[in-house]
């Protein structure tokens, strides 16, 4: 027992030198800490999850959001993806297992505007604020009283330069409804613009939105066009049952022209009034649902229009075919020799269109020659309706007579005598 006793301390000894050298080489690092800004490329595939979440404090929709390492050509994919950050919105952008914390960020407004930040650690502070949360919001509710959509809206503070972004974005004001416009700032006093889907502007000066809450849109504040008449004049193969005149920007046809009880027969004619437009498109409808239209009239250039196959234009220059008149006897005068009695002049045959559809051309030359020119020039004479017809060569009465209708039918009369005063009916 003696002996155990003293090879205690010896043991205890050994035990304590052991473990002296043991403890140096516990206390040894495996690998150093990797640099939090650059990620530990040794965890590989085992790289965190990173997101980053987007807080949009401006008055302007975030379109879109791009985050890439720095100095990188390629910005890469938007990582707001379809979404897009409503103002006073906020979003969470993930952006997969990245090793990296350092990114280039650009963001893109709904007005196209870039704002661009360099070398942002999204590890030290995962969100990114746009705006400035302390700034406050100025809200007014914007109503369309008017029969025409709105579809822009601006917003400037009184004297700016320029009027910004349209407030209204993708979005639209139909006729009787609203929209609730907030704008990030310390301003009170505001130019408002609205545009009309007829590319119409009306603007609002100087007004107080934080005293007055509510604006409206009326078009009331839009200076009216001076009203102006146009004459259609009727020489088709049919009654025209509906007129439409539009503006050629405009997308549909407007109202009809004629009214729900007017028609327009052939060979008459109609004033309808028009707003001042130049460029105009015109459509006309026949009772059996058969129209014709025209594009890109220029209506300050032609305030008459023949509606014919072919659409005459330029009616105001129509030629109306004189009406010969039979000049009075002159008595002989007995002071002077020679001078006999001057016979009264022949009469005038009479041509009277006996047809179904209007004579559109009347010619008339001497037997043998060349027709000629059109008698009636850019008038018809139409169904039932007659004109006087003189002879075309002084005393030559005999004449060859030719007449057009408007279905393309010619009828030839030959040897007629254009001084005999009788009526001629032509079918």
């Amino acid at each position: 027992m003696r002996g155990v006793r003293a090879c205690r301390p010896l043991l205890a000894g050994i035990l304590l030198l052991a473990l002296g050298l043991v403890r140096p080489a516990l206390a040894q690092p495996s690998e150093s800490p990797a640099n939090p800004a650059q990620g530990n490329p040794a965890q590989g595939n085992q790289a965190p999850n990173r997101q980053v979440t987007v807080q949009n404090e401006t008055d302007l929709a975030l379109n879109f959001l791009y985050l890439f390492p720095p100095g990188a050509t390629d910005r890469g994919p938007d990582r707001l993806g379809d979404a897009v950050v409503a103002p006073g919105s906020s979003f969470r952008a993930r952006l997969g297992r990245q090793a990296r914390c350092t990114f280039d960020v650009v963001a893109i407004w709904q007005d196209g505007r870039e704002e661009a930040r360099s070398a942002v650690n999204i590890c030290r502070s995962p969100r990114l604020v746009f705006g400035d949360p302390t700034m406050p919001t100025l809200e007014a509710a914007i109503a369309n009283r008017s029969p025409v959509l709105l579809r822009e809206l601006y917003a400037s503070t009184n004297g700016a330069e320029g009027w910004g972004p349209d407030r209204l974005g993708p979005e639209v004001i139909e006729p009787g409804g609203g929209f609730r416009l907030r704008i990030r700032t310390r301003d009170c006093v505001f130019d408002l613009r609205a545009i009309f889907a007829d590319e119409r502007e009306e603007v609002r000066s100087r007004l107080d939105l934080c005293a007055e809450r509510g604006v409206a849109f009326d078009r009331s504040a839009i200076p009216q066009p001076v009203p102006r008449s146009l004459v259609l004049v009727n020489r088709h193969l049919a009654t025209v049952q509906e007129v439409y005149v539009s503006s050629s920007t405009d997308a549909d046809w407007g109202p009809e022209r004629l009214g729900t009880t007017t028609l327009l027969p052939v060979g008459e004619e109609a004033t309808v009034t028009l707003e001042g437009t130049c460029q105009a498109d015109i459509r006309i409808v026949f009772p059996n649902g058969g129209a014709e239209e025209r594009r890109e009239v220029d209506l300050c250039a032609t305030q008459r229009i023949l509606l014919a196959p072919g659409w005459v234009l330029g009616a105001e220059q129509e030629a109306t075919p004189a009406v010969p008149q039979a000049t009075p006897a002159v008595p002989a005068d007995p002071e002077r020799p020679g001078d006999e009695p001057q016979a009264t002049d022949p009469v005038a045959v009479k041509l009277r269109n006996g047809g179904e559809v209007p004579i559109i051309e009347i010619h008339v030359a001497p037997p043998g020659e060349p027709r000629g020119e059109d008698r009636l020039g850019a008038d018809v004479l139409g169904v039932g309706e007659a004109l006087e017809l003189e002879a075309p060569d002084g005393d030559a009465c005999i004449a060859d007579l030719v007449a057009l209708f408007r279905d393309g039918r010619e009828v030839t009369r030959a040897g007629v005598d254009l001084c005999q005063g009788e009526e001629i009916e032509i079918r």
